[in-house]
């Protein structure tokens, strides 16, 4: 067995928070949504993380970008899959306070 390197805590979430802005899967937004809900990292890190790797890469660290780029995708998401349309309660209901939490919580917290 020979020696390989894991990526770091910081290194994962600065990964994902590049996918949430750049593709905005549904599972992006419930990953990041779960690390916060559970107190394991806050929405404030989070955009630390993601600027650091952004500026390590030479990209653009414009938190109005990817504020946008997340509400976009976002809006996507709830046109391709209302609330109104999700028969399970339980699903409704997370999915709803997912949204609802990335809108008033999230975004605003790129700022901090």
């Amino acid at each position: 067995m020979g020696d390989f390197l894991l990526d770091s805590f910081d290194d994962l979430i600065a990964s994902k928070m590049v996918a949430l802005v750049e593709r905005g899967a549904p599972r992006d937004f419930r990953d990041i949504f779960s690390l916060c809900q559970e107190g394991i990292i806050t929405p404030a890190r989070c955009w630390q993380l993601w600027r650091q790797r952004q500026k390590m890469a030479g990209a653009d660290t414009a938190s109005e970008h990817a504020r946008l780029a997340i509400a976009t995708h976002l809006a996507r998401i709830e046109q391709h899959r209302p609330l109104d349309q999700i028969d399970n309660q339980s699903e409704r209901q997370m999915a709803e306070k997912v949204r609802a939490w990335f809108k008033t919580v999230f975004i605003t917290a790129a700022d901090i």
